[in-house]
């Protein structure tokens, strides 16, 4: 892109030579312009939109707002808060003067004024003080109307009796026989409303009640000689998939024990595939219409989406619009957990103007005995049809991991700095993570993957990979995934005498990056390259039918595993976790980050983090700004 776009759009008028005179105080910043400054901040993508609305007839202070509506995009925000812009992007003399300068431009749409018009077209939309780019404005809008729709629908019969702890289903709680069992509940919900929610953080069993649900479909219809629903099973990414449909084929395998259940029977029409949301919907990298949509909507009875908190606004919009009015949609997800990378954090918000376990009169009698004991009531019927689930079996609460989890969600720094100081078995806590601390952790590490490189039988390799990992906040840097992965490479290569500038040797674990569906490789699978003594070295990888294995050069993209992000652990778990935090502030920093991390592990976790940079990150939140919930509200 030609340089002459920035001084046109953004620079100050070039400056006139004047005679010298007296310095007198700095005039205030004319309306209208900017500085160098605040066009750094700002990527090609944003100042290619404030340069098309500039040709389209925008004034300078018009285009910039383009561009900020698109940097608020690529921050995760799904619309540009006016009163929330950087002074390191707009100026305050230019901030006051925004609005009116919006509301006076044809292309910008303002929702307040012209409510009364017809669906706007125009690139911009104005409404209630959040700036939208046009077609993240239809996402949210359709989004609510389709959430709403089928919140609206009349609820279905439920015989609570069946889904009662100890009468087959659901096993009672030994420990607290007089506590609710939110698994039931969640289950109940699910099968009266056609939209449910069932959050959860690790271990609280929300495969475990999808399975008893399923159940439940299946075995009604086949006794009333009816067609069982049609099931999906959906994820974001296929290694979320994957991992689904093992956990509800485990479920299956759990509940053979109960002399009354007819595995075989029911089996046959639980799905046998998980699919990513892209398959599911028939999007295609040629377009950003799906296949199926209002007009052509999805097949299924029932839809389950796992790891829903990994949904951005734009995927779930298109979920819900292709979901037919008198099908069921049910999102599974943690609440607490990691937002999307993409913009909008929409499971979060969904939750959060829910509560936690609130339910209308209706829905509180409906339920009868299945809630233990009584409960204020709610006032909006959003609160029905979110079920959050209390109790982890991967580490109960007086657990140090599940203590940690708590205090971290509550922001507590004070029990935070408490359970790291407190010398237990299960966390280690390393008050630096400075370039020296990392490289000790990197020798460490490398004696542990030693056993990768020794390896001849790619299911033990992949096994190990499976019991431990390094995660990090940020990919580059010195406590970033890539250094990591290259210092522990380097120390490798020393060991066993190969070259680390080669891209593949005996022992490399890979994970590949990108979803390719014409090898069944997707997005965060993992797996390890091996050499034998027969041919050339080759990839392995876990399937659903067994091992796999790959050339490397027909491997999609791909990247060392020895470390990896956060992000990228989603929906993964270990049996220790080595976490390691960079020794200066990163914006990505936040509770919802070390969340995320800290509970995937199952029995042992080590911390790298300066003092400082963990009470930062304990007491920020991720922030995504958005009206989602106040439209879903609207909708409600």
């Amino acid at each position: 892109m030609n340089d002459s776009r920035t001084g046109d759009l953004f620079d100050s008028e070039p400056a006139q030579p004047e005679p010298k005179q007296a310095p007198e105080p700095a005039a205030k910043p004319q309306v209208g312009t900017h500085t160098a400054t605040e066009e750094a901040n700002l990527s090609d993508l944003d100042l290619a939109l404030a340069d098309w609305a500039r040709r389209h007839g925008a004034d300078r202070l018009v285009a910039r707002a383009f561009a900020l509506a698109s940097w608020a995009v690529a921050q995760g925000h799904t619309c540009l808060a006016l009163d929330q812009i950087p002074t390191a992007l707009m100026s305050t003399a230019n901030q006051a003067a925004l609005a009116d300068a919006l509301a006076a431009s044809d292309l910008v749409f303002v929702m307040d004024a012209k409510a009364g018009e017809d669906t706007p077209t125009r690139p911009l939309i104005l409404e209630n003080a959040r700036l939208y780019l046009q077609r993240y404005h239809a996402y949210e809008t359709k989004l609510a109307e389709r959430l709403g729709a089928l919140m609206a629908a009349e609820p279905n019969p439920v015989n609570v009796d069946t889904l009662l702890p100890g009468n087959g289903l659901f096993a009672a709680d030994v420990a607290n026989p007089n506590a609710t069992h939110w698994q039931a509940v969640a289950a109940f919900a699910a099968l009266r409303h056609h939209f449910t929610v069932i959050s959860g953080g690790p271990g609280t069993g929300k495969t475990y009640t999808i399975v008893r649900l399923l159940r439940v479909l299946i075995e009604a219809a086949l006794s009333d000689n009816q067609t069982p629903p049609l099931i999906a099973l959906a994820a974001p990414t296929g290694k979320a998939a994957a991992r689904m449909l093992e956990s509800v084929r485990n479920g299956l395998d759990d509940m053979g024990a109960d002399a009354t259940f007819d595995k075989q029977r029911v089996e046959e029409h639980v799905p046998q595939t998980a699919r990513t949301l892209h398959r599911l919907l028939g999007l295609t990298g040629a377009t950003t219409r799906p296949r199926f949509n209002a007009d052509n909507p999805l097949p299924y009875d029932v839809v389950i989406v796992d790891e829903a908190s990994m949904v951005d606004l734009p995927m779930m919009a298109k979920l819900a619009d292709a979901i037919r009015d008198d099908a069921r949609l049910i999102l599974l997800g943690d609440r607490y957990q990691l937002a999307s990378v993409e913009s909008g954090s929409v499971l979060a918000e969904i939750c959060a103007n829910a509560g936690v376990n609130r339910f209308t009169q209706k829905q509180q009698a409906a339920a009868g005995d299945l809630l233990a004991q009584p409960m204020p009531p709610a006032n909006h019927r959003l609160a029905d049809h979110v079920v959050t689930l209390q109790t982890s079996r991967r580490f109960n609460a007086d657990s140090t991991i599940g203590q940690l989890a708590a205090a971290v969600n509550a922001g507590d720094e004070q029990s935070v700095e408490a359970l790291f100081n407190a010398g237990h078995d299960d966390l280690v806590y390393h008050a630096r993570s400075d370039a020296r601390a990392i490289g000790r952790l990197m020798d460490e590490l490398a004696e542990g993957y030693a056993t990768l490189v020794e390896a001849t039988d790619p299911t033990l390799a992949l096994a190990q990979l499976g019991r431990q990992c390094v995660l990090t906040a940020v990919r580059q840097g010195p406590a970033g995934s890539e250094t990591i992965n290259a210092g522990i490479t380097e120390r490798l290569a020393r060991r066993f005498d190969f070259n680390p500038l080669e891209p593949w040797y005996h022992g490399r674990p890979v994970m590949v990056r990108r979803n390719d569906y014409k090898t069944g490789l997707y997005n965060g699978d993992v797996g390890v390259a091996l050499a034998n003594a027969d041919g050339p070295l080759r990839v392995w990888f876990e399937g659903d039918h067994g091992l796999r294995a790959f050339l490397p050069s027909a491997l999609p993209a791909h990247d060392s595993v020895y470390a990896m992000t956060i992000h990228k652990s989603q929906g993964s778990e270990f049996d220790a976790v080595t976490l390691v935090l960079p020794d200066y502030d990163v914006p990505v920093l936040t509770r919802e980050l070390i969340y995320t991390g800290l509970t995937r592990a199952r029995e042992r976790l080590s911390i790298f983090a300066e003092a400082s940079a963990l009470r930062r990150a304990v007491s920020r939140r991720v922030v995504r700004i958005s009206g989602i919930a106040a439209r879903i509200a609207s909708a409600n």
